[in-house]
């Protein structure tokens, strides 16, 4: 019994043994942070602070680059792409109509009619006598060709290349043609069916038509008698007008140099002394041909 109490004894001052070390440890702790805090104010300042203001995650210090005066940015925009359509390119004719020389005018009304006739009468062109003689053996036949009677079946020829009359037809049906001989007036009429063409007879001597009134377009086909005091019969195709109402015709016709094949000037409504009508008619038995003194007949498509 005695010893079992001495040991309880010895084992509770162990205990407050104990107690004491951990009770002066934290006094000690406590007084020396009061000397620590009172000796270093900053320190318990820094401490405060540290309390209260949250931690935070160091960041990179960026260092700026130098000042620059502003620029006026402007965000670019997107350009539409434009792919250049072809230039159009106006042939030599589509130039003439554009032009006013070639003019789409009567019952030829679509320029690609006028165009034809234009071109297939220019087929045909001879600048000297020589030249037509040989252009007339070509149309006509060898032999055929004499640059002075070749009128008829070019211009036949013509109007067959420009699709205005029937390709059966026969140029030289038509050489030294004569419309008062009911056998070729018959060749006439089957060339030119009324069902087609329009026929008219003017009386009036050429270069006394006011041809302002009296207006010629391409495609007319026109048989001119020689009339009293004339001295050659002649047939031509009119084949083009231009803008200020003046007829051509691609026809054989005598110069001081021989007969040629060449574009010539009919009327001018304007001028009426002007055009190869007025010379042929001015005077009979010139030194250059006269005919038209009792007028023509014309024979002209019927407008479609």
């Amino acid at each position: 019994m005695p010893r079992r109490a001495s040991r309880r004894s010895a084992a509770s001052d162990v205990a407050y043994v104990g107690c004491g070390l951990v009770i002066g440890a934290g006094l000690a702790l406590v007084v020396g942070s009061g000397v620590l805090l009172a000796a270093f104010p900053s320190l318990r300042e820094t401490l405060r602070t540290l309390a209260v203001t949250p931690t935070l995650t160091p960041t990179r210090t960026i260092t700026p680059s130098p000042t620059r005066a502003p620029t006026a940015t402007s965000t670019p925009r997107p350009t539409a792409t434009i792919t250049p359509s072809p230039t159009a390119t106006l042939t030599v004719y589509q130039a003439m109509i554009q032009d006013g020389e070639l003019v789409v005018v009567g019952p030829l009304h679509e320029q690609d009619a006028i165009i034809r006739l234009y071109v297939a009468a220019n087929r045909f062109l001879a600048a000297s006598q020589v030249e037509t003689q040989a252009m007339g053996e070509l149309i006509n036949g060898p032999g055929y060709g004499s640059p002075s009677n070749i009128c008829g079946p070019l211009s036949i020829a013509i109007l067959k290349d420009a699709g205005i009359i029937s390709a059966d037809l026969q140029a030289h049906d038509f050489w030294l043609l004569n419309a008062r001989i009911s056998e070729d007036r018959a060749r006439l009429d089957a060339a030119f069916p009324s069902d087609r063409f329009e026929h008219d007879v003017i009386t009036e001597r050429l270069n006394r038509i006011d041809w302002s009134l009296a207006r010629l377009f391409p495609g007319d086909f026109l048989y001119i008698p020689e009339g009293g005091g004339g001295n050659f019969d002649h047939m031509l195709v009119v084949s083009r007008v231009d803008r200020d109402g003046r007829a051509y015709s691609v026809t054989n016709f005598q110069t001081e140099d021989g007969y040629v094949i060449q574009e010539t000037l009919l009327y001018d409504p304007l001028g009426q002394l002007e055009g190869i009508f007025n010379r042929w008619s001015a005077r009979p038995d010139q030194n250059l041909g006269s005919t038209g003194f009792d007028g023509f007949e014309l024979w002209r498509l019927r407008a479609s």
